[in-house]
């Protein structure tokens, strides 16, 4: 007999179906959650509890028929919602709306734009270019967005694809940077979230040097916050540009 039958609204949210033994079962879930999970994208500090808008299984979540207990038992050996939701999830298909892919859609373009716009230079004047002209760019290019991988998993390839319309490269620079005593404190932290650390070195007079990479699409505003960080007392030096 099916417990508590009543009737779930399934407006923003998506559902995920698999079979165990012949039975059908169903999680009502966060469809951007449920997704990042089924792509082992999910921040671990996310729970199998996150990702479920109701913490029950069904066997049709669209009219609120809840799985019996002795069925649930039957199939995976326990009535513990997480554990069993977490089977599901890994074997189970996600049924997303139409809605729901356009803007997952829009979302990675979007991270790949930005993406791009930070790490990519012009090679001939190796200035960054706007976010605008590799959006325009990418329309020309008939650029394919794979919404299930990660924007840095397809930076390459569409770095290829651009390059048919637009002088386009992927580049790092390796600067040296030293730091005064009285700004290392609070120059350290910023300059390790904005860029890599290579190598450092502490000094007898307490300063801070380092060699740090960061992407050339950044690099004069990494500088300008360095800089304006210490008051303009820092030195900033250029060591390498490698184009990738």
């Amino acid at each position: 007999m099916l417990r508590d039958a009543r009737r779930v609204d399934l407006s923003g949210k998506s559902v995920v179906r698999a079979k165990f033994e012949g039975n059908r079962f169903e999680l009502i879930v966060n469809p951007e959650l449920a997704l990042k999970y089924k792509m082992g994208l999910l921040d671990e500090s996310k729970t199998i509890d996150d990702i479920l808008e109701v913490d029950e299984i069904f066997v049709n979540a669209s009219k609120g028929e809840r799985a019996p207990e002795e069925i649930l038992n039957h199939c995976f050996q326990t009535t513990d919602v997480m554990e069993i939701a977490e089977k599901i999830l890994i074997k189970g298909d996600l049924n997303l709306t139409a809605e729901q892919r356009q803007e997952f859609f829009e979302k990675k373009r979007k991270q790949i734009v930005t993406l791009l716009a930070k790490t990519c230079v012009n090679p001939k004047t190796r200035t960054p270019h706007p976010p605008l002209r590799i959006e325009n760019a990418m329309k020309e290019a008939k650029v394919m967005i794979d919404p299930s991988k990660s924007a840095e998993e397809q930076v390459k390839d569409i770095i290829v694809e651009l390059r048919k319309v637009i002088p386009i490269s992927m580049e790092t620079v390796k600067l040296a940077v030293q730091i005064p005593p009285e700004y290392t404190g609070k120059a350290f932290g910023e300059i390790k979230r904005k860029g890599q650390i290579e190598k450092d070195e502490w000094q007898k007079d307490g300063s801070w040097i380092a060699v740090v990479s960061v992407a050339a699409g950044v690099q004069g505003e990494f500088m300008e916050m360095v800089q304006g960080m210490t008051k303009g007392r820092s030195e900033i030096k250029v060591l390498e540009r490698i184009r990738l």
